[in-house]
C-alpha cells in the first residue's frame, strides 16, 4: 500500500467515526424528542454499551484480568497506530493504567456540527457507554471521566485493579 493510499485510508476511518458520532446524535435527537432526555439517554446509552459489551468480548479474548494487560491490547489496536485517537498513558504503582483520549473524532463531529456545550457533554457521556462495555466485566475497575465544558481533550479512561 502506499504512503498516499494509507493516508487516504486513515482519512476515510476517519470520518466513518464522524459518521457514527453524527448517528449517534441524530438518534439521541429523535428520542429525546419523542421520549424526553432521561429516557433517550438511557436507552442509547445502553444500547451503545451492549455493542461496546460485543467488542470487548471479541478484543480481550485470552487477556489475563489486568488492568495492564488490557491496556495494553486496547492501545495496540487503537485505529491508524493511535493517530485517530491520540493518548497520554499513566501506569500507577498499584497495578492501574489511565488513559487520557486527547482528541477524538466522535468528539471532534459534535464541535463541527456546533452542539452546545451542554448537548455535546451529554452526547460525550451517551457515547462514552461503549467503553464502560468494552472494560466492563472483564475482572478489573473500570471507571471513565468523560468531557464535560471547560476540560481539555476527551476522556478518561481508568482500569484498575478489582477489589
Amino acid at each position: 500500500m502506499t504512503e498516499g493510499s494509507a493516508g487516504q485510508l486513515e482519512r476515510e476511518l476517519k470520518d466513518a467515526f464522524k459518521n457514527r458520532a453524527l448517528i449517534y446524535w441524530a438518534i439521541y435527537a429523535e428520542l429525546r424528542t419523542e421520549l424526553g432526555a432521561e429516557k433517550a439517554g438511557k436507552l442509547l446509552a445502553h444500547a451503545i454499551e451492549r455493542r461496546g459489551r460485543e467488542a470487548g468480548d471479541a478484543l480481550f479474548r485470552g487477556v489475563a484480568a489486568d488492568p495492564r494487560a488490557i491496556a495494553e491490547r486496547f492501545l495496540a489496536v487503537s485505529p491508524a497506530e493511535g493517530r485517530l485517537f491520540p493518548t497520554d498513558v499513566r501506569r500507577d504503582d498499584k497495578g492501574g493504567v489511565h488513559i487520557q483520549v486527547k482528541a477524538c473524532p466522535l468528539k471532534e463531529a459534535w464541535e463541527e456540527a456546533k452542539l452546545p456545550p451542554a448537548d455535546m457533554a451529554t452526547i460525550c457521556r451517551i457515547a462514552g457507554h461503549f467503553d464502560n462495555g468494552v472494560f466492563g466485566g472483564r475482572g478489573i475497575a473500570f471507571s471513565a471521566d468523560t468531557w464535560t465544558e471547560g476540560k481539555a481533550g476527551c476522556c478518561h479512561l481508568h482500569l484498575e485493579r478489582a477489589g
